[in-house]
């Protein structure tokens, strides 16, 4: 088999640093025999393993003197010969426990799957297989070196080498991670490809693409800790900001999402099923790739949820740089390292559930999707997080097409604690998703005190341990219940699990007015970090609403703070800074004259009571609530309306307006008065078409 580099180039290394020597056809020269000739075959592979295994660097180039002692030596331990010896290697070099473990998780799960067989499987048990994999790992080292000695990126072969690099990653138990370190020099690498391809792309006229080859490369420098290259001088921390900056906050343009959220129950086309046509707006997500020398498919981890997580480690680690506004709410405890400033390399089996989600929610149309149990108790617990938002003006302009908003415009971050519990039901699968508005995560829109408590107890459905067998026609889901505390005050929280593909959708409640509600929509990932959007409820579904990112971190998984506290009642609060240019929840900037105490004279008697609460939890997590949409805190609330975001926003050259918005109680008169006179319109419509 004849085997080329995938890069020509006039460069070449010695042979201490190249495996051309082993992967070459050519015969050698005419040797005398040598009395390794004489050997059993099994025991000159096990003296060739010893060879590489105990050289330096575990280089399959120490084998080449040996290969050379003579003609019969060469062909007993050439590649094609003696995969086994290969497979071997592999073994002894790379991290292998968790395709073990996923190799096991495929048998259970989509062994009966259509399209699928056990010869695909049967691959696993071949010595050639896994041969083929360590020969492509060490040309990987090969190729990311040869980039850092030429400085530039090869012209194609990229989406095969981040592939690997992504592999090696999730596999990685020790092992893996040395060998990117030391062979592959990856921290040197990827700063290149941010140079000459993520940063090229974004000096491109118009927003920049998000493609699967950017996702890998963007969770492989996460997952690997080496998003923090680059950053030595000022100019190269801003080239970064510029490169994050349009996929953290245009969000019209780009999904987070392996299926639209507002599908309930998926896959939509059941295997033989011919009742309707595919939906051509919705595409599969899949990228194929060669492993184990086979070509596979599967869905590369989302970008731009990737982008969220490194732009908001960004921002705690440059602060002054990224154009955070002054007077962001934070935690009352911040002494220490903060949310997420950990970047250490985890272990195998915490990547075990992407791995499945990327395996089996490729299509929305046929991919079958995750066991519906896959995330039970991942969910259930104390968070801390962060989400970060434009004023709603900037937020429209940016929807009519501003783009010098979305790259210069300062934002506001403000913290959020949740805490969440998990109720486990048992449902006929055409019932999945529940029968409420999407915007309240599928539950009845009249929420009352007695709320959660129905839900807990199953919401008119049996409620099971999630251990038990399904029957034909039925399945599980799992339903969310608890509490959230923001610098607006305390919320109700209802929501699901969309067992599909993992998505969480919640449901905020500050009031019963709609622009009181708010709709969160995430994925969990590796380390205990829940990634996604959060929305207003104002807005129609089919509508683009008002969104922005945010990012959620689990008390007592790896990467949480052990300095934070473990539960909502030990924790100390969240600090408001109700000051000049703070923003509460997603809302309207104050006006600049305010003071520096947490209630104001604009506001109502309730809205004050209302602002006292953020300090101190209330004793029953499950309080009434006002029906005031100021009910939760000292600001105005945001101005969602479906005509505001569909109306073009004025035309401007500069990137914020001048803050000149009105008191809480004469802004939301307005709304008030709006939504009245809009009802009398919708009114005498429907009686002159009637």
């Amino acid at each position: 088999m004849s085997v080329r580099s995938p890069v020509q180039h006039s460069h070449s290394f010695d042979s201490r640093s190249s495996i051309s020597f082993l992967l070459s056809p050519s015969t050698p020269r005419p040797r005398p025999a040598s009395r390794l000739a004489s050997l059993p075959a099994p025991v000159l592979s096990r003296i060739a393993a010893a060879v590489v295994l105990s050289s330096p660097r575990k280089h399959p180039s120490a084998l080449v003197p040996l290969l050379r002692t003579c003609r019969a030596v060469h062909n007993a331990l050439a590649f094609d010969a003696n995969p086994a010896l290969y497979n071997l290697l592999f073994r002894a070099t790379f991290d292998y426990a968790a395709l073990t473990r996923r190799y096991a998780w495929m048998i259970e799960h989509l062994a009966d799957v259509a399209g699928r067989g056990r010869n695909i499987f049967d691959l696993f048990s071949q010595p050639r297989s896994w041969a083929i994999d360590y020969r492509t790992r060490w040309e990987l080292a090969r190729r990311m070196r040869l980039t850092i000695a030429l400085d530039r990126l090869p012209a194609d072969g990229l989406a095969g080498d981040l592939w690997n690099a992504w592999f090696l990653l999730t596999e990685n138990d020790g092992n893996n991670i040395r060998f990117l370190e030391d062979e592959c020099r990856f921290a040197r690498w990827i700063v290149i490809y941010y140079r000459d391809s993520m940063l090229k792309d974004s000096l491109v006229p118009g927003y920049p693409r998000e493609t699967g080859e950017k996702a890998l490369a963007m969770w492989c420098a996460l997952l690997s800790g080496t998003d923090v290259q680059a950053e030595e001088t000022p100019a190269e921390v801003d080239e970064k900001i510029f490169i994050l900056r349009p996929y953290v906050f245009a969000c019209a343009k780009y999904d987070i999402t392996y299926a639209p959220w507002h599908h309930r129950r998926l896959p939509l086309c059941r295997p033989g099923c011919t009742e309707h046509e595919p939906d051509l707006t919705l595409r599969s997500k899949a990228l194929p790739y060669n492993r184990f020398g086979n070509l596979w498919l599967r869905a590369p981890p989302h970008f731009i949820l990737g982008a969220y997580l490194g732009f908001l480690r960004l921002l705690e680690r440059q602060p002054s740089r990224v154009g955070l506004k002054a007077g962001s709410s934070r935690f009352t405890d911040t002494q220490g390292p903060g949310l997420f400033g950990h970047g250490d390399v985890m272990a195998s089996i915490h990547h075990d559930r992407e791995w499945q989600r990327n395996s089996v929610c490729q299509d929305p149309h046929t991919s079958p999707g995750l066991p519906p149990m896959t995330f039970r108790g991942e969910i259930e617990g104390f968070w801390r997080g962060k989400f970060l938002f434009y004023d709603f003006d900037s937020y429209r302009r940016i929807l009519a097409g501003n783009m010098r908003g979305v790259y210069t415009g300062t934002f506001a971050e403000q913290v959020a604690e949740m805490e969440f519990r998990e109720t486990v039901i048992r449902v006929r699968t055409t019932e999945v998703g529940g029968h409420g508005p999407l915007l309240c995560a599928g539950f009845s829109d009249d929420e009352d005190d007695d709320e959660q408590a129905r839900i807990e107890a199953g919401y008119g459905h049996e409620v099971v341990s999630g251990d038990e067998p399904d029957d034909e026609g039925w399945t599980k889901e799992i339903l969310i219940t608890g509490r959230c505390r923001t610098s607006w005050g305390w919320a109700r929280v209802r929501g699901r699990v969309r067992s599909w593909d993992g998505l969480v959708i919640i449901a905020l409640a500050y009031s019963k007015h709609a622009m009181g509600r708010w709709l969160w929509r995430g994925y969990l990932h590796a380390g205990g970090y829940m990634i996604g959007r959060w929305r207003d409820t104002f807005t129609a579904e089919a509508l683009r609403g008002y969104e922005g990112a945010f990012g959620m971190l689990r008390a007592g998984d790896s990467f949480y703070p052990s300095h934070f506290p473990k539960r909502m009642d030990e924790s100390a609060g969240v600090d408001p800074k109700s000051e000049a240019g703070y923003f509460a929840f997603p809302a309207r900037a104050t006006p600049a004259a305010t003071s520096t105490s947490t209630s104001t004279s604009a506001l109502d008697s309730s809205a004050s009571a209302s602002s006292s609460r953020v300090a101190q939890a209330p004793a029953d997590p499950n309080a009434p609530m006002s029906s005031d949409v100021t009910d939760a805190g000292s600001q105005s609330p945001p101005r969602t309306q479906t005509e505001d975001l569909a109306r073009p926003a004025p035309a401007s050259n500069t990137a914020e307006p001048a803050p000149n918005h009105p008191p809480a109680r004469e802004h939301l008169a307005r709304v008030v008065d709006r939504e009245r006179v809009l009802g009398k319109r919708k009114n005498e419509a429907e009686h002159e078409r009637v």
